[in-house]
């Protein structure tokens, strides 16, 4: 099994700080930061905070937090009654 690399030929790296998460993501840092506040990073499953270290994300987890929503925005697409006025009946924000 090929090991995932970059275009300059190397590896990735797996476990990231706050400040690298919110460049990769093009967020702020504050952003990261109030999203692991709410509860939307979940410690356990998209950070970790080692002894002796600050929270280190796993960007695997971080990826499939953001391919989770598509998933269910097109879901809800799917699932939802077309209406004449070209809307869908029970998606979210229509």
């Amino acid at each position: 099994m090929d090991t995932p690399t970059l275009k300059s030929g190397v590896l990735p790296d797996e476990y990231l700080t706050i400040t690298e998460v919110a460049a990769r993501l093009k967020l702020k840092k504050k952003t990261v930061q109030n999203k692991m506040a709410s509860g939307v990073f979940r410690e356990g499953v998209h950070y970790f905070s080692p002894e002796g270290m600050r929270p280190r994300f796993k960007w695997d987890a971080v990826v499939a937090w953001m391919e989770q929503g598509k998933v269910r925005a097109s879901q809800a697409e799917e699932d939802g009654i077309p209406m004449a006025r070209g809307y869908k009946l029970g998606i979210p924000g229509d």
